[in-house]
């Protein structure tokens, strides 16, 4: 474990070090066993490792500076150090302020009662909202004697939490967003719950909302693979934004924070919460990650149910960074952090860069294509430059190093069992990643041109989409009057 004395360049010197001298390694072994090396393909093959490895070092470097300072433990800490005074439990149950838990509900028949039950010791801060379900989801809940508001129309869930807003008491002023498919690691001590402990600081902190660490269960092989992500991209990725995060799905808000984001928001369901972030720290608010509080859910179970998820997610992803680019430019020019994560990482790795990574994709699948049939002897794959085994040894190598050193970098200790059978695949479904990312983005294009899109997601439906499209246009040539 590293010192806090330790210099601030330690930490990146010896894994860039290391990084150097394992590719060195690699591509002078793959340089001699080669008979058609390429240089330029060596490094378009590796191109997603190449930018996976500086974004690990970076995420390292940034997440040692301010995690370190909150003086907890890496991969429980937060992402700023809150400077809260001390108090004993009685004061922060005497100081803490009211707070709501809300929830907005669809076809959640077959796992509300696993939900409902967990929520049971807050069942007094709980506020549900169906949002118009077809089946019993609304009449099992008010059964239980649980508060809930029943909505007439499927808004989807921005729209329906914003209509939850209103019907709040005036004198809450915390809202935690949640999921009916979660749960909370929450542990009780005396009177005062952990996660109210988190909700207390989170209100002396001033800040417009907190992120948790959200974690998968681990109830099969690929739960797992999204489990490694899901730990890299909060334990890593978030907690090194210090206070300009990004919101998950399952966030607290300061309330009069959130009403202010959802005014401006287009109540789309497609990344919501990026938008959240987006708007709120375009207005100059600060956002963090608390990885101590841990919320529990369900991976998606079929990779039909992930590319779905994954298509939703990209299409989101371009939406939001072109619909609010003045508040990301914004927010990118207040330090290094924020222009490395709204501009380098959003805008260049994840934007610019994807039609190389398609490339990527296309040229590593005839090397590996080209590696089996070398094993297995068929002779089926040309010999091309493009078909050369090296390139896919050579990144897949590198790549599952990296991944091994995530497994301890951003891997809690009592999780990393459960998830070291997949590090050997995780290069794999990173890799599968650039299909659905790929319709997302063809699916934006294809509506802002057309009006329709190239695969239709889970997310909203095509008659839903086509008139928002239809709204969209009407609104900018109204504009241009």
């Amino acid at each position: 474990m590293w010192r806090e004395e330790s210099p601030s360049w330690l930490l990146p010197f010896v894994v860039l070090l290391t990084a150097v001298l394992v590719g060195w390694a690699v591509l002078a072994a793959s340089q001699a066993a080669a008979r058609s090396f390429n240089l330029f393909l060596y490094v378009m093959a590796n191109l997603v490792v190449f930018i996976d490895v500086f974004d690990f070092i970076l995420r390292l470097y940034f997440r040692k500076l301010h995690v370190a300072a909150t003086g907890s433990d890496r991969n429980y800490g937060t992402s700023i150090a809150l400077d809260i005074a001390p108090y004993t439990p009685y004061q922060r149950r005497l100081h803490l302020r009211p707070y709501a838990l809300v929830v907005s509900v669809y076809n959640a028949e077959d796992n509300m009662d696993a939900f409902l039950e967990a929520m049971e010791p807050y069942r007094e801060h709980v506020w549900i909202i169906d949002d118009a379900s077809p089946d019993n989801t609304c009449r099992r809940i008010r059964q239980g004697g649980w508060r809930i508001l029943e909505g007439e129309t499927n808004r989807k869930k921005p729209e329906a939490i914003w209509k939850l807003l209103d019907k709040l008491p005036p004198q809450i002023e915390t809202v935690m967003v949640l999921d009916p498919d979660i749960s909370i690691r929450d542990s009780k001590s005396g009177e005062f719950s952990h996660l109210e402990n988190v909700i207390f600081e989170f209100q002396r902190s001033g800040m417009a909302a907190a992120c948790p660490r959200i974690t998968i269960r681990q109830d099969g092989f690929l739960a797992r693979l999204q489990g490694l992500e899901y730990c890299m991209a909060f334990s890593l990725g978030r907690l090194s934004l210090a206070d300009h995060g990004i919101n998950s799905g399952i966030s607290i808000y300061r309330r009069s924070a959130l009403i202010a984001a959802m005014q401006q928001h287009s109540l789309s369901v497609y990344a919501e919460d990026l938008e959240n972030s987006a708007i709120l720290l375009g207005a100059g608010e600060r956002i963090y990650c608390d990885a101590r509080l841990a919320v529990e859910t369900e991976g998606k179970p079929t990779w039909r149910a992930w590319f779905s998820q994954r298509v939703g997610w990209a299409f989101g992803l371009i939406k939001v960074y072109c619909e609010h680019f003045s508040e990301i430019r914004n927010i990118a020019r207040r330090n290094l952090i924020t222009l490395y994560q709204y501009v380098i990482y959003m805008g260049g790795f994840s934007l610019l860069l994807h039609p190389l990574k398609i490339f990527t994709l296309g040229l590593l699948s005839l090397s590996i294509a080209k590696t089996l049939d070398t094993l297995l002897g068929t002779g089926l794959v040309p010999d091309w430059n493009a078909a050369e085994p090296a390139y896919f040894l050579a990144a897949y190598a590198k790549f599952t190093l990296l991944a091994f050193g995530a497994l301890f970098a951003a891997v809690p200790r009592e999780e990393r069992l459960g998830l070291l059978p997949v590090v050997p695949l995780y290069f794999f479904y990173s890799l599968a990643q650039i299909v659905p990312s790929t319709v997302g983005y063809a699916d934006w294009f294809c509506l802002k041109l057309w009006g329709r899109r190239v695969w239709g997601d889970h997310y909203q439906n095509n008659a839903s989409f086509r008139q928002q499209h239809t709204q969209d246009r009407l609104t900018a040539a109204m504009g241009a009057k």
